[in-house]
C-alpha cells in the first residue's frame, strides 16, 4: 500500500495475491468491492468474536456502538494503515467506500442489537453514527496519535449518546 489506494491496480493485487484475473473477477467487480466485501466481513467477525467472548465489558453484543469500538481499536492496531487509506494522505474515494461499509454493518448490527427500531429511525441514526465515527476516526488518526483507541470510543459514545452541550 505504499503508492496509495487510488495508485494501486487490479494488476498489482493479482500478483500480490497470486490470483488470476478471471478468478478475481468471478468474485469482486472491482478493487472497491474487495475492500468493501473484505472490510466488512472482517469487522462483523469482530464483532461476531467480541460478543461471544466474556472478559471485554466494553464489548457488548447489545452495545448500539460496538462496531466504533472495534474500528478504533483496528484503526489503532493498524495506524498506518489507515492513515493511507482514510488520514490526510488517504484517499476521498476510500472514506466514502468506508461510510458504506460501515453503513451496513451499523444497520445489521442496530437491527441484531435493538430490534424495536424502526426504518425510519434507523436510516438517519446510521448515517449520524457512521459520519461522526468517520470524522472523529479521521481526526484522530491525523491529529491525535497519543490517544487509545478506548479514550476515543470514549469520546464517540458521549458525542453520540449525550451530545456537545453537556
Amino acid at each position: 500500500m505504499a503508492k496509495g489506494y487510488t495508485r494501486v491496480t487490479v494488476q498489482d493485487i493479482l500478483d500480490h495475491a497470486d490470483v488470476g484475473r478471471s478468478t478475481f473477477y468471478s468474485h469482486y467487480n472491482s478493487k472497491d468491492d474487495l475492500l468493501v466485501e473484505s472490510g466488512s466481513d472482517h469487522l462483523r467477525a469482530m464483532i461476531a468474536k467480541a460478543s461471544a467472548g466474556p472478559g471485554d465489558p466494553a464489548a457488548a453484543d447489545d452495545d448500539p456502538l460496538l462496531p466504533a469500538l472495534l474500528i478504533f481499536r483496528l484503526a489503532g492496531a493498524n495506524r498506518q494503515l489507515y492513515q493511507s487509506l482514510i488520514g490526510g494522505r488517504g484517499s476521498a474515494k476510500v472514506v466514502s467506500i468506508a461510510k458504506g461499509m460501515l453503513t451496513e454493518v451499523f444497520t445489521d448490527h442496530l437491527r441484531r442489537a435493538q430490534p424495536a427500531t424502526d426504518a425510519i429511525e434507523l436510516e438517519p441514526t446510521v448515517a449520524f453514527l457512521v459520519n461522526g465515527l468517520m470524522g472523529l476516526l479521521i481526526w484522530w488518526l491525523d491529529t491525535r496519535p497519543d490517544l487509545a483507541p478506548e479514550e476515543v470510543y470514549r469520546r464517540f459514545v458521549h458525542l453520540a449518546t449525550c451530545g456537545v452541550l453537556t
